[in-house]
């Protein structure tokens, strides 16, 4: 299917067939739409496990108590809804529940009919309530919306979808000094898409640059190199590749911050643009939390130009890290030796980090289950890697491979440990909720495959794509 939710036909007079979009006003800098996904064959399953784990029967009943029909309203958005966002305004349209529908009518007071709503509020709100809709939004787009001047358009299409941008006179007007303000415009629209499909969901990130106005700042994030090669790294739970010039982007951030009067004491000078990143599994971190695991689990790669100043950069790191993480009196930055051929360093409370300087690249791991991870088998033999690797382009700057079931059936397990201990000596309905909330993510993750994302360079656009499997 090319498509999956198609937009939702509105009855509403001459807006007939229109999608909840196209019924806001134009002119909006920013926006967030929702599809109607009531009665989506895709959810069902998440559905039937929020109901076989309990959650649906104790949130309901606790919702009830406490809050009464209030709750009705969290059915607001259940049919789609619309949110944008003007220089001078706001705009929300909904098709809520027909129980979210009735409570904001009995909520309502001296309400007026036009043109087929019941519109009423002050000078600061308008909202608005017909057979199937409702709107709250700033008087002005209020009124655009009533008198039918509308016809927004998103920049994305998908079930779920965020956009917004920065006008050039509204940035030349907010008073920044040059480099900044060159910045802040070179930064064109965003948007983010999200897509339901049979075998899973789709992403799509857009960001649009003018390049013109800041070349450097366009460099950094429209790079041409090509990234590490993802098959020869190790297996983890994922891996992710990219090209971000660290040397470049420290000396561009001091100029910035130093426009601001904000000093830098920062030096990456000596290393380059790729790197990568290898997530695997290891212990949680202890309960008081301490010990292995405190950042992670990470391997990190990280290409280098000159070794010898690529340590002094990295030990000045380390050292600002263990000051700003360790209380007065507690000790902070010290060398533990070397450990299968990696310099073992204790950073305060963030614990020990392994790190090996080659001729021209970092290794650097974020703990000892990190640092045995390196010899794990390369990705390259990993079947479902190959499967995926074959989408990703010739030409892509960035890619990353995650097996999310593996990752959220660990972290579920985590979870399902951690909350009884930080509930303690609740009450029966803290311990119920628990083993609820457990028992629904433990089914969710069952449900999740790899998932694959990547990224090009379009022009004057960074576009990222993604495809992940899930179960439904």
């Amino acid at each position: 299917m090319a498509r999956l939710m198609f937009f939702v036909l509105l009855l509403l007079g001459p807006a007939l067939a229109q999608n909840l979009v196209a019924l806001a006003p134009q002119g909006a800098v920013a926006g967030f739409y929702l599809a109607d996904l009531r009665g989506s064959p895709y959810l069902r399953g998440f559905a039937s496990d929020w109901k076989a784990s309990g959650m649906e029967a104790l949130l309901g009943q606790e919702l009830r108590q406490q809050a009464g029909q209030a709750t009705d309203l969290l059915g607001l958005a259940a049919g789609g809804l619309v949110a944008a966002a003007y220089p001078d305004g706001f705009f929300v349209l909904g098709r809520p529940s027909p129980a979210a529908l009735e409570a904001l009518r009995k909520e309502a007071r001296g309400l007026r009919p036009v043109g087929g709503w019941q519109v009423g509020g002050d000078r600061d709100v308008q909202i608005g309530l017909s057979r199937e809709l409702f709107f709250a939004a700033s008087p002005k787009h209020a009124q655009l919306f009533l008198q039918n001047r509308r016809g927004l358009q998103a920049p994305a299409q998908g079930d779920i979808v965020f956009w917004a941008s920065l006008s050039q006179e509204l940035a030349q007007n907010l008073g920044l000094p040059p480099m900044t303000s060159r910045a802040l415009r070179t930064l064109g629209r965003f948007s983010y898409s999200l897509r339901l499909t049979p075998g899973g969901y789709t992403e799509e990130t857009r960001l649009e640059l003018n390049p013109s106005l800041d070349p450097r700042l366009a460099g950094l994030l429209l790079p041409k190199e090509r990234p590490y090669d993802p098959a020869e790294l190790p297996q983890g739970y994922s891996v992710t590749t990219g090209v971000f010039d660290l040397g470049r982007f420290t000396a561009y951030l001091k100029g910035l911050l130093g426009e601001l009067n904000v000093p830098l004491e920062l030096d990456l000078s000596a290393f380059g643009a790729r790197y990568a990143l290898v997530s695997v599994k290891g212990p949680p971190p202890a309960p008081d939390g301490r010990g292995e695991g405190l950042l992670g689990h990470t391997l990190i790669y990280w290409e280098v130009k000159d070794p010898n100043l690529a340590e002094a950069n990295l030990t000045a790191l380390f050292r600002g890290l263990a000051a700003f993480s360790t209380p007065e009196g507690q000790g902070g930055f010290r060398t533990l030796g070397s450990v299968g051929g990696f310099k073992a360093v204790e950073v305060g409370l963030a614990g020990v980090f392994y790190y090996r300087l080659e001729p021209n690249r970092l290794t650097l791991a974020t703990s000892k289950s990190a640092l045995e991870a390196v010899g794990n088998p390369p990705w390259g033999r990993d079947p479902d890697f190959r499967r995926f690797r074959v989408r990703v382009p010739t030409n892509a700057i960035g890619f990353t491979y995650s097996n999310q079931g593996a990752l959220m059936r660990e972290q579920a397990a985590l979870l399902a440990g951690l909350l009884p201990q930080a509930i303690g000596q609740a009450g029966g309905f803290e311990r119920r909720l628990s083993r609820a909330l457990s028992g629904f993510l433990e089914r969710a993750a069952q449900r999740f495959g790899p998932g694959l994302s990547y990224t090009v360079v379009e022009g004057h656009r960074r576009l990222s794509r993604g495809f992940y499997e899930v179960r439904w």
